[in-house]
């Protein structure tokens, strides 16, 4: 059977040769934060603090992106390996103060177990392009001008060199890089790729 041009395409793609340019930039859909704890944890102020830590980091590299989300999704890992996600859609923003109170109230409806915990996750997806735009009813310029003068001393000092009281407990939770510029994240030196 004779099959032409397509014959040798179809042979190609079955023998995994592809001569297609590698294009190495790509847009991230989403953005996330995990941590494992090094002993399995009920205390619920400890799982409290780094998730809502994780929320303030991954707010503020949304807007050091330039970046918005509309879906928050917290995961949670028992003990005993189950894994629970809970995601929910919301407006488009990358503030804090509406971002984290939903992260809060999404673990709150989905930590119901009382188990030991191992894990807990926060991820953004549902990423475009944007900066926050103030509510016209719920926000005033104070509140954009307090993020943008903690921006600007989080990326002169770091990101935990302004962090709120409800996070204060966290242990260094991400990094300042820019996740946005299409270079891979840096590898923590007890990590392995």
């Amino acid at each position: 059977m004779y099959l032409a041009k397509n014959g040798r395409v179809i042979w190609n793609k079955a023998n995994g040769i592809d001569n297609s340019p590698i294009i190495q930039y790509h847009e991230r859909k989403s953005i996330s934060n995990e941590r494992t704890f090094g002993k399995d944890t009920t205390d619920i102020a400890k799982l409290k603090t780094s998730i809502a830590a994780m929320s303030d980091n991954l707010a503020y590299l949304l807007r050091k992106g330039n970046k918005l989300t509309s879906c928050i999704t917290v995961k949670l890992r028992y003990s005993d390996f189950n894994t629970y996600t809970k995601q929910v859609k919301i407006p488009y923003t990358a503030a804090d103060h509406l971002l984290t109170p939903k992260v809060m109230e999404i673990f709150d409806r989905l930590y119901d177990k009382r188990l030991l915990v191992r894990l807990v996750g926060v991820r953004f997806s549902a990423l475009a392009g944007g900066n926050y735009q103030i509510n016209l009813f719920d926000d005033t310029v104070k509140t954009a001008n307090l993020y943008q003068a903690m921006d600007v001393l989080r990326n002169r000092y770091g990101s935990r060199s302004v962090i709120r009281a409800n996070t204060f407990g966290a242990k260094t939770i991400g990094d300042s890089f820019n996740p946005f510029n299409g270079e891979p994240p840096t590898v923590l030196a007890h990590r392995t790729q």
